[in-house]
């Protein structure tokens, strides 16, 4: 009998030694789940208000005539045209974190047939900060040359209307988690003043399309 009651106690006390390692370690999953879901929801809070995606802008400031030399054949009626136009275009980060861009190829369009464009190489902006890019457009004399109304607009009204546009594909990468993707697109219509070889009007507007990838 005083076997049994030994083995019975020692019994005992490993029971409650195993219960109360077994309520330790439950305790320490407990509170390892309740900081892993504070981190989650502080994590998510300020990936939706510090580190939010903000749309990167991108503007043509300014667009200049460089050079203008015009030859009318009136026999023919037909006008030749050599156009050399300088542009500046900013690009503005608004993000906490850098944005790579692709490669951009702005052109311009006469009678909406492309006369010409340029290249600019990918790049990268650092947080908050904003680029300028200078780029020069020369107007293709042969594309403009095959416009039915280039003559009349030359010859006859003085003015020939232009339009130029700059599209901007991109990425900033927030976090592990979420990737903006976004397209940025920029145009201008241009009034060109043949008699006063200046640029007698512009206007400009953009519209950017954002997508966030989880």
């Amino acid at each position: 009998m005083e076997v049994e009651a030994e083995n019975r106690r020692s019994y005992n006390v490993a029971d409650c030694k195993y219960a109360r390692r077994h309520k330790r370690r439950r305790k320490i999953c407990m509170l390892l789940l309740c900081a892993y879901i504070l981190l989650t929801i502080t994590y998510t809070i300020l990936n939706f208000t510090v580190f939010r995606p903000k749309r990167p802008l991108i503007s043509l400031d300014s667009m200049t005539l460089q050079d203008l030399a015009v030859y009318a054949d009136m026999a023919s009626l037909k006008v030749f045209l050599n156009i050399t136009m300088n542009g500046s275009l900013s690009i503005k980060n608004p993000n906490r974190v850098s944005f790579q861009y692709e490669d951009i190829n702005p052109y311009i369009e006469y009678g909406g047939k492309e006369v010409g464009d340029v290249h600019i190489p990918a790049g990268k902006i650092g947080a908050r900060t904003t680029t300028t890019t200078n780029f020069t457009l020369i107007v293709m004399a042969d594309r403009l040359s095959s416009n039915p109304n280039l003559f009349s607009d030359v010859v006859e009204k003085g003015m020939l209307q232009l339009t130029v546009y700059v599209k901007l594909r991109g990425k900033v990468k927030l976090n592990v988690l979420f990737k903006l993707k976004l397209k940025v697109s920029s145009k201008c219509d241009l009034s060109l003043d043949i008699r006063t070889t200046t640029l007698a009007n512009q206007s400009c507007h953009s519209k950017t399309n954002l997508l966030v990838r989880f």
